[in-house]
């Protein structure tokens, strides 16, 4: 359905441009990545706000899809399929914060730990929609394990003002882990 709604939007922006078909093609990825993010983006505010985990929506989209963006990881096949692994790495991430303060610190170490390594040796990680050539893979090496140190850095931070924002922190520690955990499935 996202592509029969780019296909026919991309349509109407090369008349209206008198674009060429290879244009044309870029504007239906384009508008179907838009769709599908937005939609995304909108299951995840619908069931932030469901589970009152507004914070963590926050936190998650700035760790998980942050770390992503040079780490690189799985792709899903599908739209989906990407929606719905976002949707349970978001529902994961969020609870994680509820039900599991009692072992914050040890997510945290463990977490952090675990992504630092994984970045380290593993990202970016390649798929085939997204080669990358030698010099682009040394800049999402280092950009990778610049935010891995980042965000690393920035849920530390988190744990020390858990009494202003909460146990986001952990939600943090579990969103760069999942996104880490991708790192194998590239």
């Amino acid at each position: 359905m996202i592509t029969k709604i780019s296909a026919i939007l991309s349509e109407e922006i090369k008349l209206r441009l008198n674009s060429s078909d290879n244009e044309k093609e870029i504007y239906a990825y384009s508008i179907e990545v838009l769709i599908s993010l937005f939609i995304n983006f909108f299951i995840l505010s619908i069931t932030a706000y469901i589970l009152k985990k507004q914070a963590e929506l926050i936190t998650f989209v700035v760790f998980f899809p942050g770390l992503r963006s040079y780490a690189g990881g799985y792709h899903a096949k599908t739209h989906i399929e990407c929606i719905i692994l976002s949707f349970c790495a978001y529902v994961i991430s969020a609870l994680s914060g509820t039900y599991l303060t009692e072992y914050g610190e040890i997510i945290l170490v463990l977490g952090i730990a675990f992504s630092v390594i994984m970045v380290f040796l593993l990202a970016p990680a390649e798929s085939e929609n997204k080669p990358l050539s030698s010099k682009k893979r040394f800049k999402y090496k280092k950009n990778s394990r610049i935010i891995v140190t980042v965000l690393s850095a920035t849920a530390v931070c988190l744990y020390f003002v858990r009494g202003t924002v909460g146990y986001v922190y952990i939600t943090a520690a579990v969103a760069m882990s999942l996104e880490s955990l991708s790192l194998f499935w590239d």
